[in-house]
């Protein structure tokens, strides 16, 4: 399954399908890959308390320590990168058209894994499933179908989903 639209954050790592002199992609998009760089830490402070989203409750006078995004978000910096969803096959999973996925590339998917997955040369986010010798990834929409993975598919996981941001 290809991603239409999909788009990478970083510094530029990898490009598959350029356009060539004419400026035309040879009828196929041109992905491309980014790594995350750290520029500077930015942090927030953080309340100790939780804020309920029923009735209100009276606030703390304290905050937590503050927050780094940084420290949050990116486990293995080296090995991070980002990629903005397109499609909604993974909206049963909380990831929705145009959220941000953050991709760890040194965690090794295991059954259940959310991935970003390279099938037969096009990307996918979908869940990763391994049974026996039996693979696939499965969707989080009933209107979309699983995609066995066979002997005659190139197949790799680029890396799991740790993170989902999303802008209101």
């Amino acid at each position: 399954m290809y991603c239409p639209g999909i788009e990478f954050f970083g510094s530029e790592r990898w490009q598959r399908d350029a356009p060539d002199e004419s400026g035309a992609a040879n009828g196929r998009p041109s992905v491309v890959i980014f790594e995350i760089e750290r520029r500077f830490a930015v942090s927030v402070p953080l309340m100790c308390s939780s804020a309920p989203c029923g009735f209100p409750s009276p606030a703390d006078d304290y905050l937590d320590r503050p927050l780094d995004f940084n420290e949050l978000l990116i486990e293995n910096l080296a090995a991070t990168f980002a990629v903005r969803v397109a499609g909604d096959s993974m909206i049963g999973a909380g990831i929705f058209p145009g959220d941000i996925a953050v991709v760890n590339r040194a965690r090794t998917a295991i059954d259940g894994s959310v991935v970003v997955a390279l099938v037969d040369g096009e990307f996918t986010i979908k869940r990763y499933r391994h049974r026996g010798a039996r693979c696939w990834l499965q969707p989080e929409n009933s209107a979309f179908k699983y995609l066995e993975i066979t002997d005659g598919m190139t197949f790799e996981v680029w890396g799991v989903i740790s993170h989902c941001i999303r802008f209101l």
